[in-house]
């Protein structure tokens, strides 16, 4: 059995509720006060089916007082049926539903013309035509309109029959999973908390767990019923209730959300396609705050727009919408926007993104992505994402704007993009462009520096580029035999600096270690090491080769060089000054070596960890 949630909108006394009672029985007005004033102000719901569908009848407030209660009832609807009175012609919440239904997305199914019999046969061909005229520039310019009666039955018949159409019509798009946004909450004995909504995206299922949006908790569902009976799975279109476990009475109110794990994002930031329609009063400026009416929730939020100063009646724009407190949604969801005073409706709002960063610089490449997003061209997404992040991309953040699942995102990219880390990507020319551009900023630095052996990693890296891509760009180059690594540095494959060494570079190298290795274990500081242009380099190339060994004072924060022949020597006086088993002090160490504690201490430490001593507390043994 299909389902077909069909939100009832129109003016406030042209008779809404009176319909929804003769076509199924049912008085939506259900509060006191509302019986009291004759005047809907929450929502009412009942239903009819009509063979193997069923028709959920959602039926909207029409007063200018409730439009909140009106957009709530609205969400989820696949259908309005548009009540108008045939004795008094459309008016201001006409337009304004009309208005409401178009930015949600809601298909315009059908025009009731109500109260028939106030209207003589004489004037029923004029009204309707002139009541035609009048919706020429709506979305329902062309719905079937049907003269009716709630009080004589008069074209119930032919409303029920087309009624049961619109359950043919398809769904709006939903998200990836189960979605209902609250619109009733109360407590059933022996039973606990209930909540009702329009379930959106996906099936559920009793012991099927979601997210309260407003806590972040997650619950189980003890029990779910459609139209009051229980069922062992609801169906999206459904009117559901649901009874959650662990929520108390105050943990839950209208307006709140539930949804399966990875269907929602909650975020401060939405951006957002505005549409301000050629019927609205005024245009939305940058930066004004609006009230969004979103799901069956709302919050106040200043629109940043993008790439304009304001969005005139008959334009679209892109903007963010930046809230006092996370709000959730979904890629794809639908929100209303009212301007605070004098309190109207602007527009409505599409969520492209609804986990976005706030937009500060480089507007121009958000833009870039947003247009992407709203084509739901997914390679230029992908792009336009990878722009904005510095080359690369998570797949599950164009699988968010793209609303579309990561294995869909994956085939609909195809060769034009490159998994470089673990859910990460970039598309292929970046990829490249970054392989390259490593490349050449490590040539031209060694270019620029022949004598010396390597470059730091960091000086090489391109800062513009995520770390993402950059460490793909080493690791990759690395694993082609293009460069080597070693720790923090690293040096074109090819790189040799002795290539470039001059008879005086050689020359002095020769000097520096013959004076090393007669300054045996009390070498003089490296500042007196270091004396002529370029000998830092020729100490590196020396320290390569593994004539000169390089240890750190740590204590004292000093760099020592050694000649490797000294340490070498050092190691053997060792080892026969102290035998087997014979533990040694460090004072003893230094007694034997006939050298000071500035050079012991990091030659004992060389080593430990050279695998030549073993150190056990205070005192060490030769291996």
């Amino acid at each position: 059995m299909t389902s077909g949630p069909v939100v009832v909108i129109g003016h406030v006394d042209h008779g809404k509720t009176s319909l929804v009672r003769a076509l199924t029985g049912t008085d939506t007005d259900r509060l006191p006060e509302e019986k009291a004033r004759g005047l809907s102000i929450t929502a009412g719901f009942a239903y009819r089916e009509y063979g193997d569908a069923v028709i959920d009848l959602i039926d909207a407030p029409g007063h200018e007082n409730f439009i909140r209660a009106m957009v709530s009832g609205a969400s989820g609807a696949r259908a309005a049926l548009l009540v108008l009175s045939l004795a008094e012609g459309v008016q201001p919440q006409t337009r304004e539903h009309i208005q409401i239904v178009d930015a949600l997305g809601i298909h315009p199914g059908l025009i009731a013309l109500t109260k028939a019999d106030l209207v003589t046969d004489a004037e029923r061909e004029k009204r309707a035509a002139d009541l035609r005229a009048a919706l020429a520039g709506t979305s329902f310019r062309d719905a079937p309109m049907i003269l009716c009666s709630s009080v004589t039955g008069e074209g119930l018949e032919d409303l029920h029959s087309a009624i049961a159409g619109l359950s043919k019509l398809p769904m709006a798009p939903g998200p990836p999973g189960a979605f209902l946004a609250i619109d009733r909450v109360f407590v059933s004995e022996g039973h606990g908390v209930v909540v009702t909504g329009t379930l959106m995206g996906g099936a559920l299922k009793p012991e099927d767990e979601l997210v309260l949006a407003s806590s972040a908790q997650t619950v189980t569902l003890r029990r779910i019923q459609v139209r009051g009976c229980d069922v062992p799975v609801a169906q999206p279109g459904e009117r559901t209730a649901l009874n959650p476990r662990g929520v108390a009475s105050g943990d839950v109110t209208p307006g709140d959300i539930l949804y399966a794990p990875g269907t929602c994002s909650a975020s401060l930031n939405l951006d957002v396609l505005i549409d301000i329609p050629v019927s609205a009063g005024r245009g939305l400026r940058h930066m004004e705050d609006v009230r969004v009416l979103y799901a069956t929730s709302h919050a106040s939020a200043t629109a940043r727009l993008l790439g304009a100063k304001q969005i005139g009646p008959g334009e679209k724009g892109f903007a963010q919408l930046r809230f006092e407190a996370p709000v959730t949604a979904f890629a794809g969801q639908r929100a209303i926007l009212r301007s605070f005073s004098p309190q109207q409706t602007l527009g409505g709002a599409v969520v492209l993104d609804p986990a976005a960063s706030p937009v500060k610089a480089g507007k121009a490449l958000r833009l870039a992505t947003l247009k992407a997003a709203e084509l739901g061209d997914v390679p230029t997404l992908a792009g336009a994402l990878a722009n904005e992040q510095g080359g690369c991309v998570r797949f599950q953040d164009i699988s968010r704007l793209a609303r579309a699942s990561i294995s869909e995102v994956r085939a609909r990219l195809g060769d034009g993009i490159v998994e470089i880390a673990e859910g990460v990507a970039a598309t292929a020319a970046d990829g490249g462009l970054a392989l390259e551009g490593y490349r050449a900023r490590l040539a031209a630095y060694h270019r620029a520096n022949p004598l010396k052996p390597r470059a730091l990693r960091t000086d090489i890296r391109d800062v513009r580029l995520a770390p993402a891509l950059a460490h793909h760009a080493e690791t990759a180059l690395a694993a082609a035999g293009a460069v080597r690594l070693s720790g923090a540095y690293v040096a074109l494959a090819g790189h040799e600096p002795s290539d470039h060494l001059t008879p005086d570079n050689k020359a002095r190298m020769e000097a520096i270690a013959r004076d090393l290795a007669s300054e045996g274990l009390t070498p003089s500081g490296i500042d007196d090491v270091m004396c002529a242009p370029g000998d830092e380099d020729l100490i590196e190339l020396l320290i390569e080769a593994g004539t000169v060994i390089r240890l750190f004072n740590v204590s004292l924060k000093q760099t020592i060089l050694f000649h490797a022949e000294a340490v070498r020597d050092a190691a053997r006086v060792l080892r026969e000054s102290f035998p087997g088993e014979a533990a040694f002090t460090t004072g003893e160490a230094r007694a034997a070596l006939r050298t000071s504690r500035k050079y012991i201490v990091p030659l004992l430490e060389h080593f430990d960890a050279a695998g030549i001593t073993l150190r056990k507390g205070d005192t060490r043994y030769t291996v």
